[in-house]
């Protein structure tokens, strides 16, 4: 599935690197910002999307974090581009589910992606989990 269907993909002129960079680049509070967190667990990846400002405890998932190669390797993206719509199994912290729109790793550190959470479940992206 293509960035766009999905949501709107904001180009930017500074690179956004943290979610301090990105809430700023578009003008909104670091709570509009999620993060995609590509783990692997024995082998099998996931990604985790969730608020920039909230930690994902990956030991207790039973995974680790994917190395920057690896998360370019299984998502084709580089690390802190990586946006919510991947070819491996997603989750999404269900707070998000409340939000209107929110912004994430548009592909790479020039761009974002401003999307609806609730559309990622609704079209069967992603499956809400209690993060």
């Amino acid at each position: 599935m293509r960035l766009e269907d999905v949501g709107e993909v904001v180009k930017l002129e500074v690179p956004v690197r943290t979610v301090r960079e990105a809430a700023r680049a578009v003008g909104v509070g670091e709570d509009k910002i999620i993060k995609t967190i590509v783990v692997n667990c024995g082998g099998e990846f996931r990604a985790y999307i969730l608020r920039g400002t909230k930690r994902l405890d990956v030991k207790s998932l039973g995974c680790r974090l994917a190395t920057p190669e690896e998360v370019l390797s299984v998502t084709g993206y580089p690390v802190g581009g990586a946006p919510p719509v991947l070819g491996i199994p997603m989750f999404i912290d269900e707070e998000l589910l409340s939000e209107d729109y929110v912004y994430g790793g548009g592909g790479d550190d020039h761009s974002l992606l401003k999307f609806r959470p609730r559309d990622l479940v609704e079209k069967g992206l992603a499956e809400p989990v209690d993060l």
